[in-house]
């Protein structure tokens, strides 16, 4: 193999390769990046047996078509420290792999590519397609949501349901829940219900934010595969029963009130100045015009902040933990978002239009 491939395109895909393998395996080749030469382009495969993606570039003048398998963080940190250079040429003799630049030369000892798993590639239609800015949107509004370590191994992915022209993800830790919606540009070609890892979600992230292009989504019994315009990136599903979140979300409620979204989340953030591990909350009256918020921690002292809203109901007082109001505050575009109590001991929902919805457990008062 021997290919001369631009440099600023080369280490882009380097560096969503080496986010994927493994950083620490008894395997040596699953922290290898897998290279294929073959007619005008170079595709990288990268994997940690449960996520993984198909890297092309075109970018390339493939001077010898073959494959090599070297280690990604090696070659990663090359390509990154020549970034003064156009182009780098790759050449791969027996299992070695020549990088070769103006005035530089690496060697880097690899394996047998023959040795590599397999990646799925994604060559049909699949079962949907999204724009990567929606689906950016609805990552970045129900991600945060998600468990980092719970026993009820589903609710660490985020559920993706697909039905006709919209796309909704789900979200939730046991305390909170976040849901988030987007129209398809066309209808899906079947309904689709799966729990995608964290993981494959940042990839995402990685690869389509501040992209205007059209993602291809295909679904399987166990795996979900995304397509962009330059790679496929796919993941292993998390298996197990998502939790009946329809049921969680509240169907009544007698008090709303409608705040700044911006002027809100301040206020939370300076009444969470004086809260502690031990009391970790921040208790919030609301009346007709004014939302008073009130934080307390006995070895520091205490804060007592104001905020105009709109509320329709009875005076309310109810407590939270400030960051799961912040995290899903600073995700809002809007500038106004809207708050919903049935009363002070049961679960509010947080709302911004009709296509984003939260719901948090309220603390003890007591």
């Amino acid at each position: 193999m021997k290919v001369i491939a631009q440099t600023a395109a080369l280490q882009e895909a380097l560096a969503l390769a080496s986010s994927i393998v493994a950083a620490r395996t008894p395997k040596p080749v699953l922290q290898c990046v897998k290279l294929v030469a073959s007619g005008k382009t170079l595709t990288l495969l990268a994997t940690d047996l449960e996520a993984g993606c198909r890297y092309v570039i075109s970018q390339v003048e493939v001077k010898e078509q073959g494959e090599a398998l070297v280690p990604v963080q090696k070659l990663a940190d090359i390509v990154r420290e020549s970034a003064g250079e156009e182009a780098l040429t790759l050449a791969v003799e027996k299992d070695a792999c020549s990088i070769t630049g103006a005035g530089t030369r690496f060697k880097l000892l690899g394996y047998d590519p023959a040795e590599y798993p397999a990646v799925a590639d994604f060559d049909d239609a699949g079962d949907f397609q999204v724009s990567a800015e929606a689906l950016s949107g609805l990552v970045e509004k129900t991600l945060f949501a998600a468990a980092r370590a719970h026993s009820h191994y589903a609710i660490s992915g985020v559920l993706w349901e697909a039905s006709g022209k919209k796309l909704q993800l789900v979200a939730t830790d046991g305390h909170r829940l976040a849901l988030a919606k987007t129209s398809l540009p066309k209808a899906a070609a079947r309904e689709v219900s799966a729990i995608v890892p964290a993981k494959l979600m940042n990839l995402l992230q990685r690869a389509a934010v501040g992209s205007e292009e059209t993602l291809a989504v295909k679904v399987t019994e166990t795996q979900i595969l995304v397509r962009t315009a330059r790679a496929v990136l796919l993941s292993t599903l998390v298996q197990g029963n998502f939790p009946k979140y329809a049921d969680v979300i509240p169907k009544e409620a007698t008090c709303k009130a409608t705040v700044n979204t911006e002027a809100f989340m301040h206020r939370i953030r300076q009444a969470a100045l004086l809260t502690s591990e031990d009391s970790k909350s921040v208790r919030i009256g609301f009346s007709a015009d004014q939302a008073t918020l009130t934080s307390r921690a006995p070895e520091t002292g205490e804060a007592e902040v104001r905020l105009p809203v709109k509320f329709e109901g009875d005076p309310l007082e109810i407590a939270f933990n400030p960051t799961f109001l912040t995290d899903a505050l600073k995700v809002i575009q809007a500038e106004g978002a809207s708050l919903e109590f049935s009363a002070g001991n049961k679960p509010a929902v947080i709302k911004a239009g009709p296509d984003f919805v939260y719901v948090v457990m309220p603390v003890d008062l007591a």
